[in-house]
């Protein structure tokens, strides 16, 4: 299928600037999505460190076993560790065909995801699955070469057959820093809906359950759970929140939420409170 244009500039921020201003704008104008904070420290967080475990295990077993073991011999078993949560099936930048060459400066990263902001792309709804990685370099070469970003603004994609996208760059692991949801955007991870669901589009099932397990995952990588509220500060007025507000959200969060939008559309936000209890209910909830 034809590659499909870039969306209209109607129905995508107006600018990021290419270098972070140093104070935020004090009266953004409504939009479908926002545009880049301050910014943050480059440098990715460290590794936390590993926990404490035994050093060996015993090298012979004992050669004969008590009848009545003495309560200071009997061999006690640490609690089970917590593990991550198994990782969804994301498509990668290489395997939907991002060009690498549009993204001149390296990603920079959070501390913390503390919420996920959902998003729709305001594009057709009327894509075959198929296209959906065609959409997505559209929407690269639009937000780089239109919007003069370093790369996509948004961290996850999801299409209507449930299919969940790597976004920006950076590892979908970190806690890269987006630009998607303005006054916010050092707090948060976004997740984009490829279509339009403010003028007749409505989420398909597959397309609630990938947003609900992706959502899930990323905040679940940072001890968040998903069906929580979390209380932000926000680093801009939105039309929503003026410079320092406390914003206190779902930690699963629609843009309008954040910033003054219909972002992400009528049909998707009122699924909202479904996708946070499928979240919550997620294999992928840690």
């Amino acid at each position: 299928a034809a590659e499909p244009s870039a969306p209209a500039p109607s129905q995508e921020p107006t600018a990021e600037p290419s270098t972070a201003p140093t104070t935020e704008p004090t009266t953004p104008a409504p939009s479908e999505t926002a545009t880049q904070d301050p910014p943050q420290p480059t440098a990715e967080p460290s590794a936390p460190a590993p926990s404490q475990e035994p050093t060996a295990e015993p090298s012979t077993a004992p050669t004969t076993e008590p009848t009545t073991p003495a309560p200071s011999e009997t061999a006690t078993q640490d609690p089970p560790q917590p593990t991550a949560p198994a990782e969804p099936t994301i498509v990668s930048r290489a395997d939907w065909g991002a060009d690498e060459s549009l993204v001149a400066d390296p990603p920079s990263y959070l501390d913390k995801v503390d919420a996920v902001f959902v998003h729709h792309t305001a594009g057709t709804n009327n894509y075959d699955c198929a296209e959906s990685p065609a959409i997505i370099r559209a929407i690269l070469t639009y937000h780089v070469k239109t919007n003069g970003w370093n790369d996509l603004g948004y961290n996850f994609f999801v299409d209507k057959c449930g299919t969940v996208f790597e976004g920006r760059a950076g590892g979908v692991d970190k806690p890269v820093r987006g630009a998607h949801t303005y006054g916010f955007n050092g707090y948060s991870s976004g997740v984009s809906l490829l279509g339009d669901y403010e003028n007749g589009g409505t989420p398909t099932a597959a397309a609630k359950q990938a947003i609900a397990d992706i959502s899930a995952w990323k905040l679940g990588l940072h001890g968040v759970a998903p069906e929580a509220k979390v209380t932000l500060t926000a680093a801009g007025d939105t039309g929503v929140w003026n410079t320092g507000d406390k914003a206190t959200l779902n930690t699963i969060s629609g843009h309008r939420d954040g910033y003054a939008t219909l972002c992400p559309g009528a049909t998707l936000y009122s699924a909202l409170p479904e996708i946070r209890s499928t979240a919550g209910a997620s294999i992928y909830t840690s």
